[in-house]
């Protein structure tokens, strides 16, 4: 017994000294390149296929309609199975949103098949030009599955969940009729929808 945990505590300590070279002594670009081939052979060993939806599109300037719709089912269907949930409210409503926290995952099943589903930020931390740090978050949500499924997941899941997560948003949508006030700050103000032609 206590020759195995040394070998445990070797191996670890081997591992974080390793890390620890490869991060302050190998440089980025030569890191990135390093990094593609190992998640290439690590694609070779795993069975499972990941699909990343990323939060916002076009370099970052546009918010993705995908992710919205993703996360409209997730905090729909697969919240109650959460461990960690992350609550927002609503103007309108007195109840609160549940959605799924960071690093959270969850899974959920299609015709027999499992999948799951992780909830992941990434911090970059960035340098300006004047001195200042800035640290940008990045979600994204994470879809596994097993890759004999392929098929079905990518034709028939997907599909299904972003259409069943855009309806929820147009469900749980608020109209917002800003006005401009005078203290030059724009305010919301939010009413029902209902039959306009009464």
């Amino acid at each position: 017994m206590l020759e195995t945990v040394a070998i445990w505590g070797k191996m670890v300590t081997s591992i974080m000294l390793i890390w620890a070279m490869y991060s302050q002594y190998i440089p980025r670009h030569i890191r990135s390149h390093l990094e593609i081939y190992f998640y290439k052979l690590l694609g070779w060993l795993s069975f499972y296929v990941h699909i990343k939806f990323t939060e916002h599109i076009d370099e970052g300037l546009k918010r993705s309609e995908n992710y919205d719709a993703i996360r409209n089912y997730l905090s729909t269907n697969t919240a109650a199975r959460a461990q960690r949930l992350k609550a927002n409210e609503s103007k309108n409503s007195k109840s609160l949103v549940l959605s799924m926290d960071d690093h959270e995952e969850v899974e959920d099943v299609f015709n027999g098949v499992k999948v799951k589903w992780y909830s992941n930020v990434k911090v970059t931390q960035t340098q300006s030009n004047y001195g200042r740090n800035n640290s940008y978050e990045r979600r994204f949500f994470t879809l596994t599955f097993h890759r004999r499924h392929r098929g079905m997941i990518i034709d028939t899941y997907i599909t299904r969940v972003l259409r069943e997560g855009k309806a929820i948003g147009v469900r749980n949508r608020e109209r917002k009729l800003y006005t401009n006030n005078s203290s030059s700050e724009w305010y919301p103000f939010f009413f029902i929808l209902g039959n306009l032609s009464d």
